[in-house]
């Protein structure tokens, strides 16, 4: 990201943006490791908050990240780190990964080797939401335009099931976290 992606604009503003896009030194950002969906399913993965200041290369000013290249990139981006995730199990537990299919309208995932199948579904009761509310989703395409929908139109739609179903966030308090959690000294 900060190598490829990371830049700020500057200059004199035209109707489509600001005159020139410019290198930045680095980029601030934060990961955190979630170890279960918002459907409380075992799904380990990793979000990363970035900062939206940038220091130039060119002046050392500080100025707004540039978000329109990180935002066209986020799927490639969560990809790499997946791939990098992966090679990292394979290194440290000796893991080997397999393609599975997902249906029709779903990319094949990579799946760890010997887990069944069925285990991985009875896991995955928040992309079985998923599915079901993008298929009645594609249904209502269908009924609409006579016709499958694209596999760009079908992402927008998966996306838009994934926020239909997504549960309300459970916001805890610190008193919450310590009782469930009490320190031991």
């Amino acid at each position: 990201m900060e190598r490829e992606l990371a830049a700020t604009r500057t200059g004199a503003g035209t109707s489509k943006g600001a005159a020139a896009q410019v290198e930045v030194t680095g980029i601030i950002a934060a990961a955190y490791d979630h170890w279960d969906s918002s459907a409380a399913d075992l799904h380990l993965h990793t979000h990363v908050v970035v900062s939206n200041k940038v220091r130039t290369v060119y002046d050392g000013k500080w100025r707004s990240l540039d978000s329109r290249p990180l935002h066209s990139w986020t799927v490639a981006l969560s990809e790499l780190h997946q791939a990098v995730f992966a090679d990292h199990l394979t290194r440290a537990l000796g893991v080997t990964w397999e393609p599975r299919a997902r249906g029709r309208d779903r990319n094949p995932d990579w799946a760890v080797v010997r887990v069944p199948q069925p285990l991985v579904k009875l896991f995955a009761s928040r992309s079985a939401d998923i599915d079901v509310a993008a298929d009645g989703l594609i249904e209502e395409y269908v009924a609409q335009h006579g016709r499958r929908p694209g596999r760009g139109t079908v992402n927008k739609i998966r996306n838009r099931a994934s926020l239909s179903t997504r549960p309300a966030k459970q916001v805890h308090s610190l008193a919450d976290l310590t009782e469930a959690h009490p320190c031991r000294h």
